[in-house]
């Protein structure tokens, strides 16, 4: 295991523990869930090391990385995983409409092949080497491992997404320098993940199922998101809630609570979660952001 004695946003040196919880998905190991002092940035600590990560996502039943769709919270993430795909594609053509798309950590390749369809030029970026080889036989996309994104020439495209990916990268701010490096000039940048100060987030604490530890190696909010983007010369343009997501996350988190599937349980609190944000502070169980890379 690795101990982050500092913050990857603001380099403070005070974190404090404030939740633990199981890994509920896969081993039942126990993780911690740690809070900057200085800026509430929340991160998994300690977290196993990068070449132990790996086993953590050793199950058929990682949705991202499977086709199954074996139990009731499976099939509705599939449905709702299908119906995004027109809503994503509708957010970024509110800001671009056609050029070359970099997808990181595309999964199987149902939003690139998406993107496709649509005309613009796709390139997906996978560690999981299953779900690479899916999206290359069944969609003939390019994908490739992550150990290539030094490979492409900088400035190389128009759109980088990141689709609840980045709560996974090991090296953060390595990587946003990376992304910075192969976006264009005034490149646009996309950025999905759940959002720790979200009703459901409060309601269920640790039970929810957006910790997600040690997967989920980081936790953020619409703070400390933005303020680390800026860091790296990214503006923030526009924030965009995931509203299915109170629904799915809720429903496993009652799985994780109570060992049943309890459906309409966790249907209502993920109703009661869209409306808490919708009429008070905005805190939807996961947004998307749009960044614009500022060159000047």
């Amino acid at each position: 295991m690795e101990i982050l004695n500092i913050c990857p946003i603001c380099n403070g040196n005070a974190i404090k523990t404030i939740l633990s919880l199981e890994d509920y998905f896969l081993t039942n190991e126990i993780f911690y869930i740690c809070e900057c002092q200085f800026c509430s940035f929340k991160i998994t600590n300690p977290r196993p090391s990068e070449k132990e990560l790996s086993k953590y996502y050793e199950s058929d039943e990682y949705r991202s990385h499977s086709y199954n769709s074996k139990g009731s919270i499976d099939q509705v993430y599939k449905l709702v995983r299908r119906y995004t795909l027109y809503n994503k594609a509708n957010f970024i053509k509110e800001f671009i409409s056609k050029g070359k798309l970099l997808d990181i950590g595309c999964g199987t390749g149902e939003f690139l092949n998406y993107m496709k369809k649509k005309k613009f030029e796709v390139t997906g970026i996978e560690p999981n080497n299953k779900a690479r080889f899916k999206a290359i036989e069944k969609y003939t996309l390019e994908v490739f491992d992550e150990t290539e994104l030094d490979q492409f020439p900088k400035a190389s495209f128009d759109l980088v997404t990141l689709w609840h990916v980045l709560e996974h990268i090991y090296d953060l701010n390595q990587r946003i320098i990376q992304i910075k490096n192969l976006l264009k000039s005034n490149g646009l940048l996309i950025v999905a993940v759940p959002n720790c100060d979200s009703y459901d987030a409060k309601h269920y604490k640790n039970y929810w199922a957006a910790y997600d530890a040690p997967r989920h190696l980081y936790h953020f909010n619409t703070s400390t998101l933005i303020q680390l983007m800026k860091i790296y010369g990214f503006n923030h343009i526009k924030t965009k809630p995931m509203f299915f997501d109170s629904f799915y996350v809720s429903m496993l988190s009652e799985k994780y609570k109570t060992g049943k599937s309890n459906f309409l349980q966790g249907f209502y609190y993920g109703l009661i979660s869209d409306i808490s944000a919708l009429f008070s502070d905005k805190n939807f169980s996961s947004h998307v952001y749009i960044f614009r890379l500022n060159n000047s």
